[in-house]
């Protein structure tokens, strides 16, 4: 079931900027509702929400189950996070532009370069825009029942 964005109420959110460092006096006061759409997409017609699975972006704080918006419409530089077609399949990746050729970098050194021709059906189909990462070891899609506590990793 797709649900309506007109139907669903915008969150909200509070007008001042949060400090990180120093705490500040909180403000009485949120401002009304904040469209996530409007916050975050520049090109409504070609922008994407994909889900990262993977740890071959680890070193650019990409991890496995975060979100990704993806714009076609933006011009991959090098150095761009993009989303690339590559032997039949999707990747994330940094592309770096050399003078003879295009290469899509892993940000984890456990993965090698991959080299996109164009021989092949190889492109990039759009650029990384954002990331919406999920702190902690929450899981999305794994839902923990109430009361019970979570698993820790042992590996």
């Amino acid at each position: 079931m797709i649900n309506d964005p007109v139907a669903d109420p915008p969150l909200r959110r509070m007008e001042t900027l949060l400090p990180a460092g120093f705490p500040s006096p909180a403000d009485d006061y949120l401002e009304d509702r904040i469209d996530l759409n409007r916050e975050l997409v520049q090109n409504p017609t070609s922008t994407f929400l994909a889900r990262v699975r993977g740890d071959s972006m680890r070193d650019a704080n990409l991890q496995d189950g975060d979100l990704i918006l993806i714009d076609r419409s933006q011009v991959p530089r090098s150095g761009s996070m993009v989303l690339a077609w590559l032997d039949g399949g999707f990747t994330v990746k940094h592309l770096v532009l050399k003078k003879d050729r295009a290469l899509l970098r892993a940000a984890n050194p456990a993965y090698p370069d991959l080299e996109l021709n164009e021989e092949e059906d190889n492109r990039i189909w759009g650029v990384v825009t954002h990331v919406i990462h999920r702190e902690g070891n929450a899981s999305p899609g794994k839902r923990l029942e109430r009361g019970r506590p979570r698993p820790h990793n042992t590996v």
